[in-house]
């Protein structure tokens, strides 16, 4: 039999099932091309000659597309040992005690709590650690810890929110309406301790004392708070509330010009119609004339009724047309007062999953918490109390951890020791098999189209190479899927 004819055929089959498999649709377009590149892999010894008589296995392990979380600054890094020595009170105040359940998350939770982030998301949001009173009074230790966990287990962080203009918390006392505080110094001290060189955004940066933040909100919900430009103006320190705002970004970016710099708000997606993403679109443009040096618009997505796949892209599209890439920053579904069924959860979360992943303008989609127990409103999108995925989360599983998440299985290297196919980007690890044995070749990051070098250090003897062929052509494309686990537990659905 000739080895290299079956070789050959086992690539060409191989090529033919990857572009079915992510195409789709032969006849249509793929709707997520922009989120794929060509990956060439070329097999080698270690004299530099060509493999062929190999198989290769792909699995993405980490998106590019950012997919994140908001977390609890310090249940996310307690020790157990200081875990243990808290009453119930303080374990209920690790979770916010949102819930209204009064439930006393266990050490075992923490464990499944931490295993579920380092499971599902490459980016986390600190809740309260980095907003202006708690880090007046509680200082930078535990959102220091929980931004080093992160980036040591390869997470980017997002600050959140420099500048958040409420009457209330997160305000410190001396600066809400009832304490009638005196326009300057209220402007002054906002400066000093969060826009200025001693500030916030200094002190996370490659030359203050915390560890470096790259993504900061820098105005937060500019549509509905105003409190703080309201005062200013008013005092003739800006002409208009918009100078306010543009003047945050402006001394940001002067502090931190390798930062990306973003501006936050609600009810955008989840308005009754395309009005709010107007307004926000023309806000931005404002702000970028008056000089702000906006990166990015972030999209909060507090979802409180149905919007349809249709109408979330739509809105997407205007925002788009300011020419900035766009977040998804707070993604949860309300159910507290029964907004919004189960089965329309499921269907919804489906829909701007999708609307987000396959709009060229979106860059990152980010929950607001996933946990009931440890959600504002008790309704986290992917688990139950009880650490069971919820039927609501499906579309999480099924295609950001599954169909989203390149794998290939027992691809055939070609004559010349090469595979070649288009994969979503990411980061990968790659087996190659060769007669039997196997060599891992792990964190290769798939940005842009690439070719890799993969060198077998040790080529063992043939055998049975024509049984391994015909194995290959007979797997060709398939991909195994696992069941869903938190940590070492096998979770039900």
């Amino acid at each position: 039999m000739n080895h290299s004819k079956i070789c050959v055929a086992s690539s060409m089959l191989a090529v033919m099932a990857s572009s079915f498999f992510w195409t789709g649709s032969l006849l249509g377009q793929d709707p997520l091309a922009h989120r794929k590149s060509n990956l060439t892999i070329v097999v080698q010894d270690g004299n530099g000659n060509a493999i062929s008589d190999a198989t290769i296995d792909l699995k993405m392990t980490k998106h590019a597309f950012q997919f994140g979380t908001q977390v609890h600054d310090r249940l996310f890094t307690i020790a157990e040992s200081d875990f243990g020595s808290l009453n119930n009170n303080q374990k209920r105040g690790l979770i916010g005690d949102f819930s209204g359940t009064s439930i006393v998350p266990t050490w075992q939770d923490t464990l499944n709590y931490r295993a579920a982030i380092s499971d599902n998301f490459n980016h986390i949001i600190p809740t309260n650690g980095m907003q202006w009173l708690p880090y007046q009074n509680n200082g930078p230790q535990h959102v220091d810890a929980a931004i080093h966990e992160a980036q040591a287990n390869g997470m980017t962080v997002t600050g959140h929110a420099v500048v958040w203009q409420k009457t209330d918390w997160p305000t410190p006392n001396q600066f809400r309406p009832a304490a009638n505080p005196d326009p300057q110094v209220f402007h002054d001290t906002l400066v000093a301790e969060r826009l200025g060189p001693a500030g916030i955004v200094t002190r996370f940066s490659d030359a203050g004392a915390g560890p470096t933040v790259l993504d900061w909100d820098v105005l937060n919900e500019p549509l509905h708070v105003t409190h703080y430009s309201d005062v200013f103006v008013d005092a003739g320190i800006y002409p208009t509330e918009k100078h306010a705002w543009a003047d945050y970004f402006i001394r940001a970016d002067g502090l931190r010009p390798d930062a990306n710099l973003a501006i936050n708000d609600y009810n955008i997606l989840s308005s009754g119609g395309d009005n709010a993403a107007m307004q926000y679109r023309d806000l931005v443009n404002d702000l970028l004339v008056l000089g702000a040096p906006i990166d990015q618009i972030k999209v909060q997505a507090h979802m409180d009724r149905t919007v349809s796949k249709a109408a979330l892209t739509r809105r997407l599209d205007i925002l788009a047309e300011t020419g900035l890439p766009i977040a998804i920053s707070e993604f949860d579904m309300r159910d507290d007062a029964n907004q919004i069924s189960p089965a329309n959860q499921k269907q919804l979360f489906q829909d701007i999953l999708e609307a987000s992943f396959e709009h060229e303008s979106v860059n990152g989609f980010s929950m607001w918490g996933f946990w009931d127990p440890a959600h504002w409103r008790g309704n986290g999108p992917l688990f139950d109390e009880d650490w069971i995925v919820k039927d609501e989360a499906s579309a999480w599983f099924d295609l950001v951890r599954g169909e989203w998440m390149t794998g290939f299985e027992d691809q055939a290297i070609g004559v010349d020791g090469i595979w070649n196919g288009d994969a979503i980007d990411g980061t990968y690890d790659f087996t190659v098999n060769v007669n039997g044995q196997s060599q891992v070749f792990s964190g290769f990051a798939l940005t842009d189209n690439s070719t890799f070098t993969l060198t077998v250090s040790a080529v063992p003897e043939p055998s049975c190479v024509v049984a391994l062929s015909i194995v290959a052509i007979a797997a060709v494309g398939r991909r195994r899927r696992k069941p869903t686990r938190v940590g070492a537990i096998e979770v039900k659905r």
